[in-house]
Formats: structure tokens, sequence, C-alpha cells
């Protein structure tokens, strides 16, 4: 009987949260990963920067209703061309994903890239491996625990959304 699917897997028998710790991966293919993520990175960090024509290469600002594209600016009368652009774009991207999804969101993903890349990078510089990081959270609160949870907060917390 197959009754591992009765029950989630991060909450025990008492609703209490399991949590999971990640193993740091190791490889050719994760050496391979890291080095596209530096070109990501390089990307996603320098478009607000990139200028064509005197205009930022992309630049949603809803309040004024002013969006550019590629340097060409699209006014809220120019909805219907924009909505049909991006209707397109969303089409192409739900078609791409149903053939490379797993691809995608394994090594092109921004979120995938930023969360193992980048944030938990910094929990494995901080808090150590997997099972350090266990022993950490299992320990009692003492001033070496608070100064790691500390840091690795306040080095998080400029990545929020306002």
């Amino acid at each position: 009987m197959e009754t591992f699917r009765d029950s989630l897997a991060t909450v025990d028998k008492q609703g209490k949260r399991q949590w999971i710790y990640a193993q740091q991966p190791k490889g050719k293919l994760y050496r391979y990963r890291t080095i596209l993520s530096y070109f990501y990175f390089m990307v996603f960090f320098s478009l607000p920067f990139m200028h064509v024509n005197g205009r930022p290469l992309f630049m949603l600002n809803v309040v004024e209703g002013k969006f550019i594209l590629f340097g060409a600016i699209f006014w809220p009368q120019d909805f219907f061309l924009f909505g049909l652009c991006m209707l397109a774009f969303i089409v192409f991207i739900a078609l791409f994903t149903m053939a490379f999804g797993r691809l995608f969101c394994g090594w092109a993903c921004p979120q995938t890239i930023f969360m193992e890349m980048l944030f938990r990078r910094i929990e494995y510089w901080i808090e150590g491996s997997a099972a350090q990081q266990r022993l950490l959270n299992s320990s009692p609160w003492t001033t070496a625990k608070i100064w790691r949870k500390t840091v690795k907060h306040i080095l998080f917390f400029p990545c929020f959304p306002s």
C-alpha cells in the first residue's frame, strides 16, 4: 500500500514542520551551471544601465504609463499593440516551457539562478553544509548562532521587495 502519498514529507504526525537541508551540489554540470549563472548575473544587473538611442533598454513605468522596450516607447494609447506583443511573448514562453521546461527551470529561470547561485551560496558560506545547518538549527541559542542568523538575514534583507 502506498502510504507515502497520504502525508506531507515536510510535516510530522503532530503537524510540526520538518526542515529540509539542501546538500551542496558538485560535479562538471554544476560547474557549467555556475559559469552560466555568472553570465546571467552580469545580464540581470547590467540591463537597467543599458541605453538605446538615449533611452533605457527596458523600463516599465506604470505610474506615468510609459513603457520602454528595446528603446521604443509605448504609451497607454499603444496598449493594444503592447498587449499583442506581450500575449505573443507569453505564448512563446508557454510553448518553450512545454518543450524545454526542465532545462529552463533548472538552468535559466531567474528565480532558480538567484535562489541556488546567490542565496543558497550565502547560506552555505555563513551556516555551513547541510549537516552543519541541521546541527546549528537544533543547537541552543548561543552568541555564535545568533550572530550567524543575524548576518544571514541582514545579507538577505536588501533583496526583498519593498
